[in-house]
């Protein structure tokens, strides 16, 4: 038997800068399996975030998607939708793997039982808390079509060492972040393609080490407990291990770079790969990294395929 058949898939969960309003509103309609997954992951995150998490439902169910989010909505969101996936499928499949991008390892964490979705949902609150006297002082941009070695060069052409590379999250696929004048400076020199993301500080960056060490005192009062599911991380560039403080793991990916790419390959081919998210932006950063692999974007095209899963199985 191979390795592809005898492993569950990898789970893959992104950073920010998705859309998450009306995320889960088909499939909860469509699913006993995701609507009894939603309504408690939901009602778990408002019992310990009561005036944020109350306008969670709304959100994610809205088919309109147009509701308003307050500020720090937008993640709890992405950090619920990725969690209600991961359980909806979990009750049906055991994943080989998770893989955390950026702000996902926190929900990732939690897919793979290292802390509970009540903790999850204080780190993202804790996460929010640490970046909020940064706030409107950095940005990211995204670089569609240059790789890594691409996007230093462009950066020392342009002549801005306050940016620095943030995410490698295709082999021709990056993200800088930086200060707000110098992001600025980027998008005017141009000579490639260019998308600022609608993130409202420059995370990943060295100069975000007292960011770092708020969310750290954040993250203090979480219980860990030993990983169900290996998470690999694209910061850390290993598998996580029980013995270290996964708290501390986490504080470390402000400051620290993604490089997704290396950890995808390490996993490999042979294996399927679903993202646990409302779009399929890593699934598309997979393909690219391992042509001909199998992916799924569940929330993105590939709902048929999570509904008949959540139901009866892989």
């Amino acid at each position: 038997m191979t390795r592809a058949a005898q492993a569950g898939p990898v789970f893959l969960v992104p950073g920010q800068g998705g859309d998450p309003r009306g995320a889960l509103a088909d499939v909860h309609d469509a699913s006993p399996a995701v609507r009894a997954a939603c309504d408690q992951v939901l009602e778990e995150i408002e019992a310990v975030i009561p005036d944020t998490g109350a306008g969670l439902r709304r959100v994610l169910l809205d088919r309109s998607r147009s509701v308003r989010m307050e500020p720090g909505v937008p993640q709890l969101a992405g950090y619920a939708v990725s969690v209600v996936v991961g359980r909806a499928l979990s009750a049906r499949l055991t994943p080989y793997a998770i893989v955390g991008q950026s702000f996902g390892e926190i929900a990732a964490l939690v897919c793979a039982g290292a802390f509970d979705v009540a903790d999850g949902a204080r780190a993202v609150r804790a996460l929010n808390a640490a970046f909020r006297q940064v706030e409107g002082r950095g940005a990211m941009v995204l670089l569609p079509e240059l790789g890594e070695e691409a996007c230093l060069r462009l950066l020392a052409s342009a002549g801005l060492p306050e940016l620095r590379l943030a995410c490698v999250n295709a082999p021709d696929q990056t993200i800088v972040s930086g200060p707000v004048e110098a992001v600025e400076a980027l998008l005017a020199f141009g000579g490639t393609p260019m998308t600022r993301l609608a993130v409202p500080y420059a995370s990943h960056h060295p100069a975000l080490g007292a960011v770092a060490g708020r969310f750290l005192r954040g993250l203090r009062p979480l219980r860990q407990r030993p990983l169900r599911v290996p998470v690999h991380s694209p910061v850390h560039g290993r598998a996580y291990d029980d013995g270290e403080d996964l708290r501390r793991a986490l504080a470390g990916c402000v400051t620290q770079p993604v490089r997704l790419p290396e950890t995808l390959r390490r996993l490999g081919p042979g294996l399927r790969y679903v993202e646990l998210s409302a779009g399929d932006a890593v699934t598309r950063c997979v393909r690219a990294t391992l042509p001909g692999v199998r992916a799924f974007a569940p929330l993105a095209g590939d709902r048929d395929w999570l509904l008949a899963t959540a139901a009866a199985g892989s």
